[in-house]
């Protein structure tokens, strides 16, 4: 009688667990084999001994879905009362304006906006609850940010001042977000949307693609840099990218396992700090190891260039995707950590 009754409780027990276990299924753009994609693997094992093994990860290409805003359209359900084809993603930008527009989060990639890294984390964290309510009016919770790396521009013939940036066909809009495509043809620039999957084709086709600005670990791993092998010599922004999963999934668990992912969340953050720093010079070298030209300004060069494109933020500024006021907040608290 015993032993039927322990076999009876052990049984329970191993169905509730079953019954228990979350696959979360998170869109990534992280390139395979990266130092990216090896943290999610970390991060992926932390949670799972942190819950217990209640919680799995299940890491996903977010371009073969198609690119960032095809990701977008499976955060939801396709009817209502039903779960999602996916519990989050870590987006840059791009993903994180497709899906809560009110985040104004591209006024963060605002061209020599920042100076460095101490400047990104003051003004992420000081605007951070606005971010945060914007995403949780989406019913998702931002877990946290990395800094993957500066933007560069990648381009099919050498840049040397704005002229010949707007002379050639650019993909800015972040493979089909039509309004970052829209700002940046109000400001002057040839644009075209093309989803993330083409874009490699388009750069290979006449008539196609001739640049885009990406940071150099995805220039290089997407092979881009073999059909665009000018590379202008400027950190223009750094790509910012947030993790988030839904409210409710997250919700799902207690407060003491929530503080504890999120403090493996921060070590993660802290990671990529420190690689990030030697990441883009080893990124650079390997795209101009492959045949790339690294393209230097000289002072005067320079200048026109961060003049030009400040002048093209005011532009952008017009139609909404860098919002002005957000800006502006921004430069006056950036203003006052300087002593400006």
């Amino acid at each position: 009688m015993k032993k039927a009754l322990i076999a009876a409780i052990i049984s329970a027990v191993t169905l509730f667990s079953a019954a228990a276990q979350t696959t979360l299924k998170i869109a990534t753009i992280a390139p395979s084999r990266s130092v990216w994609d090896i943290e999610s693997k970390r991060i992926s094992q932390e949670w799972a001994r942190i819950t217990n093994g209640q919680v799995k990860m299940q890491f996903m290409n977010a371009t073969a879905m198609g690119g960032e805003t095809e990701v977008v359209s499976k955060l939801n359900s396709v009817r209502p009362g039903q779960k999602a084809p996916i519990d989050g993603a870590v987006f840059t930008n791009i993903g994180i304006s497709a899906l809560a527009p009110d985040t104004n989060i591209f006024t963060l990639c605002a061209p020599f906006l920042f100076r460095n890294q101490e400047e990104i984390d003051l003004i992420y964290e000081t605007f951070k609850p606005q971010i945060s309510k914007a995403l949780s009016e989406k019913g998702y919770v931002l877990i946290g940010k990395f800094i993957v790396g500066w933007a560069y521009f990648y381009t099919k013939k050498p840049i040397h001042n704005s002229t010949d940036l707007k002379s050639q066909k650019l993909s800015v809009g972040g493979m089909g977000l039509s309004d970052l495509t829209d700002s940046f043809k109000a400001a002057g620039y040839k644009t075209e949307d093309v989803p993330a999957n083409k874009m490699l084709q388009s750069m290979k086709t006449p008539g196609g693609l001739e640049g885009f600005y990406t940071i150099p670990m995805y220039g290089y791993a997407g092979q881009y840099y073999k059909e665009l092998p000018y590379i202008l010599n400027i950190p223009l922004c750094p790509i910012i990218c947030s993790f988030i999963i839904n409210e409710k999934t997250w919700n799902s668990f207690s407060e003491t396992q929530r503080t504890e992912m999120i403090e493996c969340i921060k070590k993660a953050e802290q990671t990529f700090v420190e690689e990030q720093k030697n990441s883009d010079a080893e990124y650079l070298d390997l795209c101009v190891k492959g045949g790339c030209t690294l393209v230097t300004l000289n002072d005067s060069e320079l200048k026109a260039m961060e003049e030009s494109l400040r002048k093209d933020c005011e532009v952008m500024t017009s139609t909404g995707i860098i919002n002005k006021k957000f800006y502006d907040d921004i430069q006056k608290v950036l203003k006052e950590y300087r002593g400006e």
